[in-house]
């Protein structure tokens, strides 16, 4: 990553970083969305610097991609290469109630408010995110909401929320992504994430949500800058 090495005085809650490193559970939706972002900023003269940590491997195994792991990435970062104070370390990933329970979850959350690293969680996954940029899901019914929330398998086409991403693009999503698809419209997802972020002082959104707005709203305001 060709950081050198510097000493640690972090200030909590950075609100103008000049570096954000990112660590995902290694999907490929949230590893080509943040790489996107970074090559958006550099493109745009924007001053932050973002990198985004690679998955362990090509294919990542699937113990490699729990919350625990990527925060030992990012505590693994830190300890390689240090950081100065506007320096921010963040964790993006998804509350997927099947394969990670509500403990690990809370230990992860303790760990990241300890060491100050920023915990960007989707729930119920990263394509929350992406669909915020779309439509505005408080519009959606009761029955609609839930199916985000359960985010199950529909046949063939993957997710419920994949296929929801599909329909309004009118094309697969199962392709590489296309940041173009999703750019120019993440103020509005920002301000559409922030209202269902109704409990912030919570360590995750317990609800339908996404905290990658609070990470996205740094990269805007860097851009403005």
């Amino acid at each position: 990553m060709g950081r050198e090495r510097k000493g640690f005085n972090r200030i909590s809650g950075v609100k103008d970083p000049s570096l954000i490193v990112i660590a995902t559970e290694g999907q490929k939706d949230e590893q080509q969305y943040f790489e996107a972002v970074r090559a958006k900023c550099a493109s745009l003269g924007s001053r932050l610097k973002i990198e985004v940590i690679p998955p362990d491997g090509h294919d990542r195994h699937p113990s490699h991609s729990s919350p625990r792991h990527v925060l030992e990435q990012l505590s693994s970062y830190k300890k390689t290469y240090g950081l100065n104070t506007h320096d921010e370390l963040c964790m993006a990933i998804d509350r997927d109630k099947q394969s990670w329970t509500e403990a690990e979850l809370s230990w992860v959350a303790a760990e990241c408010a300890k060491k100050q690293f920023l915990l960007a969680l989707s729930n119920p996954s990263f394509e929350i995110w992406l669909l915020l940029h779309l439509v505005d899901t408080t519009d959606y019914n009761e029955a609609q909401k839930i199916s985000l929330l359960e985010n199950r398998r529909v046949a063939s086409r993957g997710s419920y929320i994949k296929v929801e991403l599909s329909n309004l693009l009118a094309k697969s999503v199962s392709a590489d992504l296309d940041i173009e698809d999703y750019w120019d419209q993440t103020l509005l997802a920002i301000q559409r994430a922030e209202v269902l972020d109704v409990e912030p002082s919570e360590r995750w959104p317990n609800n339908l949500g996404s905290r990658v707005y609070l990470l996205m709203k740094k990269v805007l305001e860097s851009i403005k800058a």
